[in-house]
Parts: structure tokens; sequence; C-alpha cells
């Protein structure tokens, strides 16, 4: 099974603004043959054009698109109110937050089948998201990163920052 390129994603969702967590999702989605509406994945993952999404808010539109999902954070001490309406919606349905895994975790669930997003700080500092695809040549190949690929040190420097907690969400059949 091949996984979609980010440029075959509806140019609507191409157009919008903070579209990386939903555009990891479709590309998720549509790696799993899961076919889904743009409307219909911006109301899954509780995107706002202010705050974008959250990554419990992407797991909980995963989990609600029919995959298997699980979110993992270190703890976050600074939950607004529409992420904590997130947490509650994911809660609902089963989706829970777990510790933080390692990268050699993620990895290895890669090697399963079942695709990792991870959210990562950019060099703009912006929160940003990417499937992680595993490793070629010694980098992690991050479709949706500069260059598609990071080095190792790069992205878990990226990845450890304060805000972003070592954010991830495992997806599976």
């Amino acid at each position: 099974m091949t996984f979609p390129d980010w440029w075959d994603a509806p140019g609507e969702l191409l157009a919008m603004e903070g579209h990386c967590g939903l555009l990891a999702a479709w590309m998720v989605l549509r790696h799993f043959t899961k076919r889904v509406s743009i409307p219909k994945l911006i109301t899954a993952c509780d995107y706002t054009k202010r705050h974008g999404v959250f990554t419990v808010g992407l797991a909980a539109g995963l989990k609600a698109q029919g995959l298997q999902v699980s979110f993992h954070s270190e703890l976050d001490f600074h939950i607004g109110a529409f992420e904590r309406r997130c947490y509650a919606r994911a809660r609902r349905i089963g989706v829970v937050a777990q510790p933080a895994l390692e990268l050699a975790n993620l990895l290895r669930e890669r090697k399963r089948g079942r695709i990792p997003i991870v959210f990562f700080n950019t060099l703009s500092d912006v929160g940003h998201f990417s499937p992680l695809l595993g490793v070629r040549d010694g980098m992690l190949r991050l479709p949706l990163a500069d260059d598609g690929k990071m080095s190792r040190s790069d992205f878990l420097a990226s990845w450890s920052e304060p805000h972003i907690l070592r954010q991830s969400i495992v997806a599976g059949r």
C-alpha cells in the first residue's frame, strides 16, 4: 500500500490556513482507504481558523472516521477552554491521553503497519503536524516537513520543546 502524496489532496484543503493537521489526517485516512469530505473532516477534527487543530482533536477525528487511534502526550498544564472541550469530546468517544512515546516506539508502530502523526515545532516557532513514515538514509521521513525529511537530532529537538509536549497519534485499522 503506497502512502498518498500531500499534493494530491483536494485544493479546498490545501488552500486552508493552518491545514497541516487536517492534511496529515487526510493522508492517513486515504492510506487506510477511508474517504471523507473536507467539511466532515474539518468538523470531526474540531478545526478552527484561530487554532487550526489540536492533537487530541485530530486523534478524535480519526477515531470518528473509523480508525483505531492512540493519543500520546507529556502532561499539559496550559490547556485553554477550547482545547478542554476537545479533550472532553475525545474522552466521550474513547480517546484518552496516554504518556508520550519515544521515537523508537513510534518507528516500531510504523513497522507494524500503523501510521504515527507527530506534532513538532518549526524553525519559525509554529507547531506543525506530519505523518512519520520511517527512516531512509538516516533521515526521518516526514512528508509534511521541509524537504519531506528531518534528521533525528533536529526532530527530537523540535519535538521536545516546552509547548510541543512530544505529542503524537498512532493510527491503524
